[in-house]
């Protein structure tokens, strides 16, 4: 089986609670959102771009799709000292190619790797199918005034519950910006708490600065939500896109 994947890379995580570990991420192409913020390109390419040496900036070329057996041959060569802590799968959003996870998985599991998935956190039917696999879901919850796209909140809390049924761990990232709406983002808590229990860890990421808007919110109101938040779910941290700090991938 093949799917199309536009970059693997070794580099520190730069989002959430494990920020600042040593993963290795596998970013796929595609993506059923299109959120205001979004910088990514997630666009089907010709080729996979694999920096062979973690910092480098230096990336050699693979032609797309990607069969399974090549893809663990470079997470292999790559990751050859298997000094990357997970694999994280990235995008785009990976459930997309979930075929392709379903033949991926067990692979990086049998080689003892620990999954790491990335999603927007709506697609829940696909994540059924691969949860097995998955030791650590980092699911968006999505604001329809910060992506400008119809909220998809019932299918965020069906995800949601999901993993906690499976007793796979996760965290919610709220992505919230200056134009950010407070009733839906304590529609949003109330929401998270009823799905996913009041213990869910809710990451509260400021918005960076992206083509398509510059509505990044002021720490007066990060606090000011952070507060509000915690009113509902008791653990709630406010944690920047590190990597973009540090410019690195």
């Amino acid at each position: 089986m093949k799917a199309y994947l536009s970059e693997i890379f070794s580099s520190v995580q730069g989002e959430g609670p494990y920020v600042g570990e040593r993963h290795l991420f596998l970013r796929f192409c595609g993506c059923h959102r299109d959120c205001t913020f979004c910088d990514t390109e997630t666009g089907r390419t010709e080729t996979v771009l694999v920096e062979t040496i973690p910092g480098s900036g230096s990336f050699g070329k693979i032609p797309n799709p990607m069969t399974t057996e090549k893809l663990m041959e470079l997470v292999r060569e790559v990751d050859a000292k298997r000094n990357n802590r997970r694999i994280s799968l990235t995008g785009g959003d990976p459930l997309l190619q979930v075929n392709y996870l379903h033949e991926l998985l067990p692979q990086l599991c049998g080689d003892g790797y620990n999954i790491y998935l990335e999603t927007a956190g709506d697609l829940t039917q696909q994540l059924k199918s691969v949860i097995e696999w998955i030791d650590i879901v980092a699911m968006d919850v999505k604001l329809e005034s910060v992506t400008h796209e119809k909220s998809t909140f019932p299918a965020h809390w069906q995800f949601l519950k999901t993993c906690r049924d499976w007793n796979v761990e996760v965290f919610v990232k709220l992505v919230l910006s200056a134009e950010t709406h407070e009733g839906e983002m304590m529609e949003a808590a109330k929401g998270i708490k009823k799905a996913g229990g009041e213990d869910t860890l809710i990451v509260i990421q400021p918005m960076t600065k992206a083509k398509r808007t510059d509505a990044v919110p002021t720490g007066e109101q990060l606090l000011r939500w952070q507060d509000k938040v915690a009113t509902q779910l008791p653990n709630v941290r406010v944690i920047p896109q590190t990597h973009i700090m540090m410019k690195m991938l």
